[in-house]
């Protein structure tokens, strides 16, 4: 039997989690001086409202190395941990220990730790890979090769309808945003390739943003197979609009089949923030 263990990172509703049949290490995010347990618990509009009104940027912590290796210890038989990117957290590092501290218990154990390179909807995208695989008899192995092959492909893209967190972070000047926010600009970003990220457009307006993201889709993704390929999409309090960033993907993007929708945990609103959208594919 295998099974698997996500962080809180990992956007999971209700019905995905029992899908996916995965257990979650919930990471802490910090607002001043309140402490929100990502677990399921946090109500998203006072936790949204809150980082607005904060002037400090929201922190995060991530699951113990004692929490990941009870985790593993209790899972019957061998496991699989999925984290978001060690750029983004210590999480991966902490599974790392985690691990180890398990083996030490139970060596006969088998324990891969995958680094995402990713967060939000393309830990999600991931994380259903890692059901699909054991779910099809994988072998150990063959899950692992199957995890490392598109975790080197994977595309995560995101577009940003509040700039408080790049400006709190001190990624964006506040005269820049202020500007940003008068022109109606909205930044269109991507995963690095290494679990980083990096600026790939600008659009006017939040349409114009999504507009480029689709256009990003459907460039990497055109030669596929017609409706060969799922994409999970990620939201922070924006359903209608995940809506209709669903009907532009399966309009403009002929390879793209199954659209997964699910709203974003406390610990991925803290990076899309009120409004953002992020696709994984």
């Amino acid at each position: 039997m295998m099974n698997i263990i996500v962080d809180s990172c990992c956007d999971l509703s209700p019905e995905l989690q029992k899908n996916v049949q995965a257990a979650v290490a919930p990471l802490t995010i910090t607002i001043d001086d309140k402490h929100y347990v990502d677990d399921g618990s946090v109500q998203m509009i006072p936790y949204l409202n809150a980082m607005k009104a904060s002037p400090n940027p929201a922190r995060s912590a991530c699951p113990s190395p004692a929490l990941y290796m009870k985790e593993m210890l209790s899972a019957a038989g061998d496991c699989f941990v999925l984290t978001l990117s060690s750029r983004l957290s210590g999480s991966y590092n902490s599974a790392m220990l985690g691990r180890e501290m398990a083996l030490e218990q139970q060596p006969d154990k088998r324990i891969h730790v995958f680094d995402s390179e990713s967060a939000c909807a393309g830990e999600t995208y991931l994380a259903m890979l890692l059901r699909d695989l054991t779910a099809a008899g994988k072998s150990f192995e063959e899950v692992i090769d199957g995890m490392n092959e598109k975790i080197r492909v994977l595309h995560t893209v995101f577009v940003l309808d509040s700039l408080d967190n790049l400006v709190k972070n001190g990624r964006m000047k506040k005269a820049a945003a202020a500007v940003a926010n008068i022109l109606s600009i909205r930044p269109v970003l991507s995963d690095d390739g290494t679990g980083g990220i990096k600026l790939i457009g600008k659009g006017r307006g939040m349409r114009g943003a999504l507009s480029q993201m689709v256009e990003t889709c459907r460039r990497q993704t055109e030669g596929l197979a017609a409706r060969s390929q799922r994409l999970t999409l990620s939201y922070c309090n924006c359903l209608e609009r995940a809506k209709e960033v669903r009907e532009m993907i399966w309009q403009k993007c002929p390879a793209i089949g199954e659209i997964v929708l699910t709203p974003t945990s406390a610990l991925s609103s803290m990076y899309a923030e009120d409004g953002g959208i992020v696709i994984a594919y």
